[in-house]
Formats: structure tokens, sequence, C-alpha cells
């Protein structure tokens, strides 16, 4: 973050800085000299806020509009339903994280003062912004803002919560839900920030703030939003969107009959994610003491959201049910009327920054970096401290948008789901859940058209797939003489057979192998593992895909013959050419995943003295594949 850091020390030696000392081993993961742009206002601001001189406090609010304003985010403001796990536990009784007000987290500020060359962490100092005249706070603001670096030290600022994992977080969440500003804490907490939209409608941003996230990829500090858009004469509600990790929905989606659940028709509904189901769920909750339950996410309906969280993995987000207290109804949040940061005149009213300097300052909300699996190779996987609102990609902007993408909405019908759940061995920690959510455009637009769009992997001579029966399974049927001395082959996963196939275009490469037995005591075993080339023809279709081929390649073989005596077997082998035919259907399970049922005829020959087989020495046999298809 590019401060001039010798304001910043010198403000510090002047404003009762404390010396603090938690080390700056993240500056390997996050760049003290980056940070994102305070977003601008738009063009129609004035006609929303009224004339920014005739704020009296100097935070840009006309004093006319303003209790007009107030009654229009409140009319509108949301209800939240809590995940089940995000709670701190005292005592027996459980308090669960909601919205906080910010300033119960931000009364401290830290720098993390940072050599640039080389990249060392020299020392950190904490400033009492309370107790900051408001001259001070102007030339901080003022500073920081300042996109400009100094050539030997650097800045890191953010605002530290207790606790270096959230075993701690929650610690210390439950001695401030209990201690002597408990009622404070206990106050739901939302900022409503209106704005005009570039096609002149008027949306309203509620900014919820968590002061930690104890999900998969954990963090210190979590600022979440919904949009509410609401139709002309400001008493109806037009549209909402709502944002996930990195995602959004804008619901109404009436070509799916998807619409926002509300309250009494103004207040919409947001359901708050969620938990991740993985391998290693319970050994870190046990272990480590998370929760790995509370992403804050904002989601239009309870259930699971397929493909949402980290590393592609889907959120389970829960809807009421008995528990009443995780309810937080919109008439109990303190809905705090928030400014357009550019119209607020510190420069005038410098007084005004002991309200508003949390939202103009380009800090992180928490410790830059919680401690993650992946930090030591320097990956980001969800576990920085976000920056404020006003630095964040969504505001005064409605979704889509940047960071933010479209998540299109399918509900996947229970019967299908339930037998899609049996076709997705991954998806088997989720087994069973529903109602389940998708993104999928497959049925709004015409195929070619979501290709060319990328919402579709392309198709035809563009395609690239990967497929195997690894998580599936595999039989081959001998026919002809081998049939009279080997018996049916099955393999399932990894045992007894596998397959795998590479499509580039209308080109199929294949490999893999099967292993054959006798039935008779003295079991002789035949593997054979070919690797073929063949020409495919596939047919039209987003869900259902059929599929023919015909190729040929090098047949490679094993006999194996054991020895009871000694244990051991005498093996013989060798290399022939043959050909095959292949015949099968794709059924998509997700645009770009499919269940994949093939069959191919092989034919080919070996030394039949070698193999035991009567005849000619041909080696025919039919293999069923039941595996998956991933296109790319």
């Amino acid at each position: 973050m590019r401060y001039l850091t010798f304001v910043y020390l010198g403000l510090a030696v002047g404003a009762c800085a404390t010396p603090v000392s938690r080390g700056g081993g993240y500056i390997s993961m996050v760049r003290p000299d980056q940070r994102p742009p305070l977003i601008g206002a738009q063009s129609t601001a004035d006609s929303l806020w009224g004339p920014r001189e005739e704020s009296l406090s100097g935070d840009g609010i006309a004093e006319s509009r303003r209790a007009d304003l107030q009654i229009l985010v409140e009319r509108f403001a949301p209800t939240l339903v809590l995940p089940r796990g995000d709670h701190a536990e005292v005592d027996g009784k459980r308090f669960w994280m909601h919205p906080t007000n910010q300033s119960l987290y931000s009364d401290t500020l830290r720098l993390d003062v940072i050599r640039a060359a080389p990249v060392v962490f020299v020392d950190s100092v904490n400033i009492a912004l309370k107790s900051l005249s408001p001259d001070s706070l102007k030339r901080l603001v003022d500073a920081a803002l300042l996109y400009r670096s100094d050539p030997a030290l650097l800045a890191h600022a953010y605002f530290d919560f207790p606790g270096n994992n959230p075993r701690e977080w929650w610690q210390a969440y439950g001695r401030f839900r209990t201690g002597p500003d408990s009622a404070r804490w206990a106050k739901p907490t939302v900022y409503a920030h209106p704005f005009i939209e570039p096609a002149g409608r008027l949306a309203i941003q509620y900014w919820f703030f968590y002061p930690a996230n104890d999900f998969i990829a954990n963090h210190e500090g979590d600022w979440e939003h919904i949009v509410v858009v609401v139709k002309p004469g400001h008493q109806a509600i037009d549209e909402v969107h709502y944002y996930f990790h990195q995602r959004s929905v804008k619901l109404p989606q009436p070509e799916r009959r998807f619409k926002p659940e509300t309250v009494n028709g103004t207040h919409p509904v947001v359901y708050v994610g969620g938990r991740m189901y993985h391998v290693l769920d319970y050994p870190i909750r046990l272990a480590a003491g998370d929760h790995n339950e509370g992403s804050h996410g904002s989601y239009p309906y309870p259930g699971e959201w397929e493909g949402v969280a980290g590393l592609g993995g889907s959120e389970s987000v829960h809807r009421v049910d008995k528990d009443s207290l995780r309810a937080v109804a919109y008439d109990r949040f303190d809905v705090i009327l928030t400014p357009e940061p550019s119209r607020i005149d510190y420069i005038r009213r410098p007084e005004v920054l002991r309200d508003w300097a949390w939202l103009l300052l380009p800090v992180r909300w928490g410790f830059p970096v919680a401690p993650s699996a992946a930090a030591g190779i320097g990956m980001d996987v969800g576990n920085r401290a976000p920056y404020g609102p006003a630095f964040n990609a969504g505001w005064n902007r409605t979704a889509p948008g940047l960071m933010y993408p479209g998540f299109q909405i399918r509900r996947v019908p229970k019967i299908q789901s339930y037998l899609e759940d049996l076709l997705q061995p991954w998806y088997y920690l989720y087994i069973f859940r529903t109602p389940r959510y998708v993104h999928d455009t497959r049925d709004t637009v015409a195929q070619l058209a979501l290709e060319r769009a990328g919402l579709l992997p392309r198709g035809g001579a563009g395609e690239t797939g990967f497929g195997t029966t690894a998580l599936g399974l595999s039989v081959g049927y001998p026919g002809g003489d081998f049939g009279d001395e080997y018996d049916t082959a099955k393999g399932f996963l990894l045992q007894g057979s596998l397959w795998a196939k590479v499509r580039l275009g209308a080109v199929e490469v294949s490999a893999g192998y099967q292993r054959f037995q006798t039935g008779r005591d003295t079991a002789r075993t035949l593997f054979v593992y070919p690797f073929t080339a063949a020409l495919v023809a596939r047919g039209p279709g987003v869900r259902l895909r059929p599929y023919a081929g015909l190729g040929g390649g090098a047949y490679g073989w094993q006999a194996r013959e054991p020895k009871l005596a000694t244990g051991a077997y005498l093996a013989s082998s060798g290399w022939s050419w043959g050909w095959n035919a292949q015949l099968g259907l794709e059924y998509y399970l997700r645009p770009a995943v499919a269940f994949d049922v093939g069959v191919r005829l092989h034919n080919t020959h070996l030394d039949r003295a070698a193999a035991g087989i009567a005849g000619e020495g041909r080696l025919r046999f039919v293999s069923l594949w039941i595996g998956h298809y991933v296109r790319f």
C-alpha cells in the first residue's frame, strides 16, 4: 500500500502511538505497496444526496435529504438467517456472530513498517484513532489516499482483531459478547449506501461487517453485501442482488421463475453462508478448534450451492428450522445511512472523520494474512483480510460486475439430484442434500452462443477433454476362442482395470489395461494394454450427447501362469496391431462434466500358445467403460 511512511510515523510519534510486535511474516504473500482504488461516485450523485454544501456535518448528505434517505434505507433493510455453527459458546450459552458496528473493531490502526530493499519487516506501531485530533485525522487520511511510495520505507495498515487463529478469535468474541460492552456487541448493524445506477434506477447497498471469517479460507474481518434495486416511486423492490465468493445472483430470474424471498414484500431475506464439507472438515474442527462454518456470503435460498466455495467446493446454507435465534429480523438492525466517500468534505470539516475516517482509509480489516497451509508457497486461498466497502469492486455497482460474475441458478430436481449424487464420487460428502443449486445456462441460450461466450466448453474441432474410469468401473467380455478360456473381467476404481482417453477435436487417444483370468485352480492371468487413436464423431446436445468412433493402434499383452510349488509364475508378453470401434453416451451432470458410458469392440492377435488361447490366437473382447469425461 503506497503510503508516505514518514507521515505515518510522524503522526504516530505525536499521537500516543504504542509499539507492538506481531511480525511481518505475511510480506512474502502481500505486497505493501499495492492496494485497490477508492471507488468514485456516479455522476448522478447530487440528484440523490442533494447539494454537498448543504451538509452541516460535512458528510455530503444535504440536510433536506437526510431524513427521507434514512426512511428509504430502513424500508428495504434485510432479514438475515445466520449459519448454524458460526457462534461462540460461553457457559453453555451461544452467541452467534452477526453483523457488527465497525467502530467496535476499528478503534486502533496498526502500521507495519517494512524496508523496501531488501524487503525486511522493521517494526509495528498502534495508533489509537479516537485519541487523534481532527487535524491529525485529516493528515492521516490525506497521506493514506496519496498513491505514492517512499523509496526506502513502506507501511502496511490494518485493523487487528485479537487472536491469531479461529480458536482464539472465538474466545475473543465470547469475551466481547459477555463483557462490559456486550450491549453494543449484541446490536446487529448494517451500513446502507444508496446510489443511482447507470440505467437511472435507485439502488441500495447493504454492507455487513463480521469480525472474523471461520470457513475453509480463514481470515480476520469480513465485509459482505447485497444490493436492493427499487421500483419507481421507491415503495417496492424491483431486484435483489446477492454476492458470495466473488460471484453474484440477480433475482428475479423470470425465465426460471426464481424470485427473491422477502418479509412483508419489502425486506429481502438473506441466508448467510455456510459450511463446506470436505475430508479434512472434522479433523480440523477437532485438532484446531475451527468451526469451518461461516463464509458469510449472502445467498437467496437455503440449500447446497455447488462449486461456489474455495477450490470449486460446494457450500451448505441452512434454513432457520427451529433455531429462531439465528434469524436477525430487519427491525433489529441499526441501519446506518452511509455517505458517498468522495462527497465527504473533511478538508473543510475535519471533525467529520471521527465518524467516517474508516470509510476513507485504504486499510485491511484484519491481520493481512491468516495462517494457511498454502501460505508457504505464496498462494492466495482466501486467507487475506479484505479492504473496506468503498475499496470493494462492488461499491456503487450492481450485479453482475467486476469481480462478481453472474451465477445463473438452476435448481436440480430432487430425484435427479439423488441419482446424480450416486454418479459423482467426489460429491459423496454432500450426498442426498437438497435442494441443490448449480450455475447452468444450458437451457437459456443456444449451445454455440454459450461456447462463443465462454460459458460452455467448446465442441467440434475446438473440443479438448479428458475421460477416465478411475472413479468408475469397467467390464471386459472376452469373445470367440478367447472367451472359451477366460472369464469376464471386472474392474472397479483402480482395481482390475484402468482406462483413460484424451480428445483433441475429432481425434481421441486412449490407453489403459484390462485383466482377464481363467476360472481354474491354476488361474492364468492375461493383461491387455492397448494404446490406440480413433476418429470420433459426436452428436449434438448439451445434456445427452452420443458419440461413435473407429480407430486402431498397438495392443500390448502379458500372460502369467502361476507355479504353485514356488509361488512364482511364468510370464510371456508381446505387442501386436489391432483395431477398435466404439459407441457411447455422455450425460452432462454439469456444463463441463459428464457421466460417460461407452462400449468398445477390440480385435487383435497374440501368441496363442503363450496366452493359452485355442484356434487362431485372435483376441477379441468388448469393454464397457463407466466413468467420467471433463471438457476444458
